[in-house]
């Protein structure tokens, strides 16, 4: 049975730096496979300090939407923690390239022969974790090269809307998502900020559908409006069930199945 798990839910600078929320990634296991999305500041410390701990030897894979602090910055420590210290060499990174190449690579080269395969993420391809099926979708935020990603297993289709502006084409690409997690940093739209509002956030569960949505990654306009309050609101406007994410919260597969 297959479950994903909030490790953190800190979205935006100022929530990330105080640690209001914690800035762990998001562990999920699937047709028996376990990945690990975007692992942010603290994510080693979170998965051994949750209860019952969880084991990066476990991990068949790790996935980074985008190179930014927030969620990339313990991906070095665990491709070494899921390679058994380096030991061995096992599991897969799936990546941006400009997560791996340029300027500014956040994927050190000393850890990369510690696994078994790399991979970089563009549109239109199917990549494969074990049994899990994983599409990446383009997004839009700032100057770095950021993918939404969709995961099938047995338990269904699961769909992480990362950080990105709203574009008219975006809810489409999530399309028969049973479970669709959006990170919503903003409680109202700035036309500055390449982050999804919740006004957008919501526009996108009404146009998908999902049996279940979840709001995480929140900034503080979000955390002042208590994002639990606003996701009952939704819940009751929009006939979907919608809940806020809290750290270390987990979500099992009935819940969207």
């Amino acid at each position: 049975m297959g479950w994903v798990k909030f490790l953190g839910t800190a979205g935006a600078r100022f929530v990330v730096a105080r640690q209001l929320r914690f800035s762990a990634g998001t562990w999920l296991e699937l047709s028996g496979t376990q990945v690990l999305l975007d692992p942010g500041p603290g994510t080693l410390l979170r998965c051994r300090k949750v209860r019952p701990p969880l084991e990066p030897l476990e991990l068949a894979g790790i996935i980074l939407s985008h190179k930014h602090l927030d969620h990339a910055t313990d991906v070095n420590v665990m491709i070494e923690a899921m390679a058994d210290g380096g030991l061995k060499r096992r599991g897969v990174l799936l990546a941006p390239a400009d997560a791996l190449e340029g300027e500014d690579p956040v994927v050190l080269r000393y850890v990369r022969p510690f696994l078994e395969r790399l991979e970089i993420l563009t549109d239109g391809r199917t990549y494969e974790v074990g049994p899990v099926r994983i599409q990446p979708v383009p997004h839009r935020h700032g100057q770095v090269e950021t993918y939404g990603i969709i995961l099938e297993g047995e338990e269904g289709r699961l769909g992480f809307v990362v950080d990105t502006k709203f574009f008219p084409e975006l809810p489409e690409r999530y399309a028969g998502c049973q479970l669709l997690v959006i990170n919503t940093v903003l409680r109202e739209w700035n036309p500055d900020l390449d982050h999804l509002s919740l006004p957008e956030a919501l526009e996108i569960v009404k146009a998908v559908q999902p049996r279940l949505a979840v709001l995480t990654h929140f900034g503080m306009t979000m955390l002042r409006a208590k994002p639990w309050e606003l996701a009952a609101q939704a819940s009751e406007k929009l006939g979907i069930r919608v809940i806020a994410a809290d750290d270390g919260m987990t979500i099992e597969a009935k819940e969207w199945a």
